[in-house]
């Protein structure tokens, strides 16, 4: 059985800090937005800000095993088995809330991937049931936003469910193999094509290029204003996969400058840069994660585009990991082509919402679906019951 006691305060949270990380350590995969080091760092530069739409007040759950019998004075706490970090947003952010929404940390534009708990993963569907359960008895939020949960989790025992498939998420990764060229000759013969086609093109071309990985506090300043560059330069390019300019103002850079320096101070930052001429035309962030590493947001030259730049950074970058003994290479989320033509594995995770049970919440929730995703649909009737299966599976992704 679990215990759950819930904190309130950064100082808190800075306290739980070291028991936070061996939990960390111990789960695969590992992912930098649920650590203490980005959670306590996004907390002050998003979630401690008030606005004129909304604020936010910390609710950080901490799923404890429960000791024998009753919690006595001065017994030593469980152990821990999982952090859930959340908050309630209350919008507008002065005066009276006209509704509050329970949901992770991670409210931000695009800057966090894949929010949720941290958790052993056969422990994600007992540690999900009991925090739900445990949420919804505090009866502080009209709806709640879920993400991260083992599909199913609480099946029929979920009342007012509201199943959402963009809250549905894929974690993509490598493990890696006893050598690169081990790695390369199992990819489908079509990737193995691609990669040779994007080298041959620099050559053709009379590109020369330099590999380099960018790790300590002073290059990597450097490193990430050119990422800056790079990353808004991609996303103005109008065809092909769109992507957003994810640090086109302030706080999501101050925020990220904020946590390189943090991780490069650790030894656990990684710039993966491709330079022509002494002047980096594509980047990409690596987080450094125990022996797994973690590849974060991108940007390249678009003069580059051409060359399939993209291509060749990332097969660099798998190589140089399997010179420096990284065990998994983490993708980060989604399933689009420039992760799947390396068929890695990939594990799903389902999101949702749920009812406060107030009629409040059915009204705030129906609106703040249309507000989000233009959904028209109407909310399921207050007595019905159950979840919904994701509405699209990828082939090969593990949901158990």
């Amino acid at each position: 059985m679990l215990k759950i006691e819930t904190l309130t305060t950064i100082e808190q949270l800075e306290a739980l800090a070291p028991e936070w990380r061996e939990l960390v350590a111990g789960v695969s995969l590992r992912t930098p937005s649920k650590t203490p080091l980005w959670q306590i760092t996004w907390w002050r530069h998003f979630g401690a800000r008030r606005t004129l739409s909304n604020r936010h007040e910390m609710r950080v759950f901490v799923l404890r095993e429960q000791q024998g019998g009753e919690h006595q004075t001065g017994e030593q706490p469980g152990e821990l088995v999982a952090v859930a970090p959340m908050m309630i947003t209350h919008r507008p952010g002065f005066g009276p809330s006209l509704f509050r929404e329970l949901q992770f940390f991670g409210a931000d534009p695009y800057v966090t991937q894949l929010r949720g708990m941290v958790c052993r993963r056969e422990r994600l569907a007992e540690a999900g049931r009991a925090l739900f359960a445990h949420a919804s008895a505090m009866g502080e939020h009209d709806f709640a936003q879920w993400r991260g949960m083992a599909p199913g989790f609480c099946g029929e025992e979920t009342a007012a469910r509201v199943p959402m498939p963009q809250l549905n998420d894929v974690d993509s990764y490598l493990p890696m193999h006893e050598n690169y060229e081990a790695f390369h000759a199992a990819l489908p013969k079509k990737t193995r094509k691609h990669l040779r086609k994007s080298q041959n093109d620099l050559r053709d071309a009379g590109v020369n290029y330099t590999f380099r990985v960018t790790s300590s506090p002073d290059a990597a300043a450097d490193g990430l204003r050119r990422f800056y560059e790079l990353h808004a330069s991609r996303a103005q390019l109008k065809d092909v996969t769109q992507h957003p300019n994810v640090f086109d103002c302030d706080r999501p850079r101050e925020f990220l400058n904020d946590y390189c320096a943090q991780m490069a101070s650790e030894g656990c930052l990684r710039l993966f840069e491709i330079l022509v001429e002494g002047r980096i035309v594509a980047t990409r962030i690596g987080f450094a994660l125990g022996d797994e590493l973690y590849l974060y947001f991108s940007g390249y030259d678009p003069a580059y585009g051409v060359y399939s730049i993209m291509t060749t950074l990332i097969a660099e970058t798998l190589r140089w990991a399997h010179e420096n003994g990284v065990a998994t290479v983490n993708l980060s989320s989604g399933v689009d082509r420039s992760k799947t033509r390396f068929r890695p594995e990939m594990i799903g995770v389902e999101g949702f919402y749920s009812l406060g049970g107030s009629k409040r919440g059915r009204l705030a929730l129906g609106a703040m679906r249309r507000l989000r995703y233009g959904s028209k649909e109407a909310l399921p009737p207050a007595e019905e019951k159950g979840s919904e299966e994701l509405s699209e599976r990828p082939d090969g992704v593990n949901f158990a």
